[in-house]
């Protein structure tokens, strides 16, 4: 009997070994199991993180150039006008003399219709930088006091271009000019781009002086 009873508490010892081993070995591989479903909805997050970004968002990514290519083409496509390059071709100035004092510039009034501005501003602008006098004849012709030859008017003529009809921004001569009442200063505005800027006054031109003005310099000193 009591060899019997020893035989039962080592199977019983055994047993209790074996459900410990295999109590052990169960929570060992709970544990790993949890782990490895842990790291499967990380990686399952990133994969759907990866898959909601846009693929066509590449703004960190463009380089400054990239940028301008991307612009000039969104441009082109939209505002061709914009891209293309405009000349306006304005007839040379066509001189005259009318005597030894006296210049006629014939197609002035033509000069100005095309360059889109008032014959009084381009008749003041010329005045002030010629300093001398003039006069616009009924049939639209500028005489100048002086003789000029064609080569000269046309410089000046490239000048005011360049300072009352070219725009700054987009070079287009596409441009109109106005006068501000408040501050009497003229703006230059684009019609292509938009883009505003406010023009030199013109100085006074040449006055020359006539018995008139000697009359009254004398009764201002008297």
């Amino acid at each position: 009997k009591k060899k019997k009873k020893k035989k039962k508490d080592k199977t019983a010892s055994g047993s209790t070994k074996k459900d410990k081993d295999a109590s052990g070995g169960s929570a060992s591989k709970g544990t790993g199991m949890l782990e490895e479903q842990r790291r499967l909805l990380q990686e399952q997050d990133q994969l759907q993180d990866s898959q909601s970004e846009d693929p066509f968002d590449r703004r960190a990514e463009y380089t400054y150039a990239e940028l301008l290519e991307r612009v000039s083409k969104l441009l082109q496509a939209n505002n061709p006008d914009l891209v293309e390059k405009k000349r306006r071709n304005i007839k040379p100035p066509q001189l005259q003399l009318l005597s030894s004092k006296k210049t006629l510039w014939v197609n002035f009034q033509e000069i100005c219709t095309m360059m889109q501005r008032p014959s009084e501003h381009v008749f003041q602008f010329f005045m002030a930088e010629l300093g001398t006098e003039g006069s616009i004849d009924g049939n639209q012709r500028l005489v100048i006091r002086g003789k000029y030859v064609p080569k000269y008017i046309e410089s000046l003529l490239r000048k005011y271009v360049v300072e009352y009809v070219t725009c700054e921004m987009c070079r287009s001569p596409n441009t109109d000019l106005n006068k501000d009442s408040g501050s009497r200063l003229y703006f230059c505005t684009c019609r292509d781009c938009g883009s505003t800027r406010s023009v030199a006054p013109i100085r006074s031109g040449y006055h020359a002086t006539s018995r008139a003005d000697r009359r009254a310099a004398r009764n201002a000193k008297g």
